[in-house]
């Protein structure tokens, strides 16, 4: 069997109930196609992670698929912390969730481990600060705390985290998974290699030569890849970089409506539940925002530089 598929194919078949899901998009290229489709399918007690989250997780929280956060924090950029993320943890609805954090070093860290097949990784960022005083969920596995046996200082150890599944969305792969970005990277190339197992959406499918043309962009290989889905604006209302830009006034319209339990439920409604896929939620943009409003987003076509094998 292929790894080709659709979105809902690949959600149905590879995110379970109760999964650890690392979810790609550190700052760019946030796979919202596949976060629309998990709520659609109302999957359970999700555990999500990745440093700097945004409004991607803020939805998830909202929808109540979420039971634990490992996170190093939730906002909505300018527009301050995530409502959905809020009320969870002040007010239970529409569940508490459990959180536990770290910092925006560590964490990467965490996955980095992972990634590497080590069971822990030294900081030193939390060392001095809060995030040491409050344990959740992982409890005396948050942390360990060790005098260094080189010179004797204080170390912190954090735990490798090995996800049961990544969602990572990128420019470009072939059909065997081989996965290639560009722009800002984050931690997805750690937290996919860190992952049992990863989907990939990409804005094209290309073929094996073009990915050979230039390996030194691929994060992912084939072999850890279980689907691939070709799924054009998958990121939007964020971006990817040579396709298109991030969507401001898409953002402004998700805060104002989940200030308000009312208005993330409509906000679903119109673009999570009532979509059957990412063509309808194009076609559903282009029709409530006009053709030229899509048209802006895209970016401006640009060569880069050859790349050269030369010694």
């Amino acid at each position: 069997m292929g790894k080709v598929m659709t979105m809902k194919q690949a959600i149905a078949s590879h995110v379970n109930d109760e999964d650890l899901v690392f979810i790609g998009g550190y700052i760019c290229r946030t796979p919202f196609a596949a976060i629309h489709e998990i709520i659609r399918q109302k999957k359970k007690d999700l555990t999500i992670t990745r440093s700097n989250a945004a409004d991607d997780f803020d939805m998830m929280i909202g929808a109540g698929i979420v039971k634990r956060f490992i996170g190093t924090f939730l906002s909505l950029g300018v527009y301050g912390l995530g409502r959905c993320y809020r009320r969870s943890i002040e007010k239970g609805i529409p569940r508490k969730i459990e959180v536990e954090e770290y910092t925006n070093l560590s964490l990467p860290m965490m996955l980095l481990a992972g990634s590497m097949g080590m069971p822990f990784v030294p900081v030193r960022d939390m060392l001095g600060t809060d995030l040491l005083k409050i344990k959740a969920f992982m409890g005396e596995k948050k942390y360990k705390l060790i005098d260094s046996p080189f010179d004797g200082k204080p170390t912190l150890l954090v735990p490798a985290l090995n996800p049961d599944i990544a969602i990572i969305h990128v420019q470009q792969a072939d059909e065997d998974g081989n996965a290639q970005i560009w722009g800002i990277g984050g931690d997805c190339k750690v937290g996919a290699n860190a992952a049992r197992k990863v989907i990939v959406s990409c804005e094209r499918i290309v073929d094996r030569d073009t990915i050979g043309k230039d390996p030194s962009r691929t994060i992912v290989p084939s072999f850890k890849v279980a689907a691939v889905i070709e799924e054009p604006y998958g990121a939007h209302p964020g971006y990817t970089p040579g396709f298109y830009d991030v969507d401001f006034a898409f953002g402004a319209l998700y805060q104002k409506a989940s200030n308000t339990l009312e208005g993330f439920n409509d906000f679903l409604k119109e673009w999570v539940f009532d979509i059957e896929d990412r063509t309808d939620y194009i076609q559903h943009y282009i029709q409530t925002f006009g053709y030229s409003r899509f048209k802006e987003l895209q970016a401006r076509f640009d060569y880069g530089y050859p790349v050269s094998y030369e010694y």
